[in-house]
């Protein structure tokens, strides 16, 4: 939540008008529901868009942004007293840069919120405004931005083609190489989101020589970096052949390996989902380059962590390395590799384990190839 502006004057302004309409600044900071908006508060603040006055505006646009963070409900409210064009008018009126961030951050919240997420109108409205303002050099208005549009993609594919058709994409996969983490962070949450979408949308991305940028985003200081480019690739290993081939060929697989040897564990997580992917989707000579690549130690590695989903993504993974072994008569040869890397005994264990799948993979495992 941004920070009431200190314009003093301007602030005597607004209070002015709103008093004038019974209507106070002051509570907008803790409204937290739609039935705690004064009556008769969004509308006038959005006719202050209007104002002559750019510090009244301003004022207005601070409050509209703090009561449309607070929800879908607040969100929806604000579009229906019709904030939208007024808002994106104020792109070209302001000078400012302080006042053109207060607008973007602005902008940003009215795409917030999934339950259920902005309507599709107020979207499609929105967006050219984010195509112009991703542009900008400001790194404020450039994050919010991101941000906004990381909102806007954690949707259906219908919507994530809409961001697409605004032809923001290009720019977004540029600022994946940036170095403000502030637009970073953002950029990469967004393009992550592009490839949940379908094949088509996530083969755009990696048109825009996407990948180019993930050696370094996924060997970044900052562990929840690593994470959102893990979990991107992993979205985009369980897409088609071609594109797991365009992973391979950027050569990330080592570093996911890295990853779920010595990375944190949110991020360990990813990098698992990133290659059991892989494992299911891949075709056979995919499947053995990961195995050539070592990915059998950090696989039984991990067989020890205490979350079930994971040992059955991680079971997933090697059964499917296995399967493609066993197309190629290699079996014999993974299985000494499985027990030299002390896979064997983790696995023979966990057909004690309490989940269900858990057991039923490994008891398939063990059955199939390790006996």
């Amino acid at each position: 939540m941004h920070a009431l502006p200190a314009h003093s004057n301007t602030l005597c302004a607004v209070a002015n008008d709103a008093v004038s309409s019974g209507i106070m600044l002051s509570p907008f900071h803790s409204i937290s529901r739609l039935h705690s908006i004064p009556p008769g508060a969004v509308p006038h603040f959005v006719r202050l868009l209007s104002s002559e006055h750019l510090n009244v505006v301003d004022q207005a646009v601070w409050a509209l942004g703090n009561i449309a963070g607070n929800g879908s409900d607040c969100r929806d409210f604000t579009v229906r007293c019709g904030i939208i064009q007024p808002l994106i008018d104020l792109i070209s009126r302001t000078t400012g840069i302080a006042h053109l961030r207060n607008v973007t951050w602005t902008l940003s919240n009215l795409c917030r919120n999934k339950s259920p997420p902005p309507a599709f109108e107020a979207v499609q409205q929105i967006l050219p405004a984010l195509a112009h303002l991703i542009k900008h050099e400001d790194r404020e208005v450039v994050s919010d931005t991101c941000w906004a549009l990381s909102y806007l993609t954690d949707a259906s594919t219908d919507r994530i083609q809409a961001v697409i058709d605004s032809d923001i994409v290009t720019r977004l996969v540029q600022l994946l190489g940036s170095s403000e983490i502030s637009c970073v962070t953002p950029a990469l949450r967004a393009v992550g989101n592009i490839v949940t979408g379908s094949d088509h949308q996530t083969q755009l991305v990696l048109d825009c020589a996407a990948l180019s940028h993930f050696n370094n985003l996924l060997t970044h200081p900052r562990s929840n970096i690593q994470k959102e480019a893990a979990w991107t690739i992993s979205n985009i290993t369980a897409g088609q052949p071609s594109q797991i081939q365009s992973v391979i060929d950027m050569q990330l697989i080592p570093h996911l390996l890295q990853i779920m040897a010595r990375g944190e564990y949110k991020a360990q997580k990813e990098a698992v989902w990133a290659i059991t992917n892989l494992t299911a989707g891949g075709n056979v000579d995919q499947i053995i380059y990961i195995l050539e690549a070592n990915a059998l130690k950090p696989l039984c590695d991990l067989l020890v962590v205490k979350d079930a989903k994971i040992v059955q993504v991680l079971l997933d993974g090697l059964l499917n390395i296995l399967n493609a072994a066993s197309k190629r008569r290699l079996v014999d040869q993974v299985c000494l590799m499985i027990e030299e890397c002390e896979g064997l005994d983790k696995i023979e264990a966990l057909q004690q384990h309490s989940n269900q799948d858990v057991y039923k993979l490994s008891l398939t495992i063990i059955d199939k190839f390790l006996l």
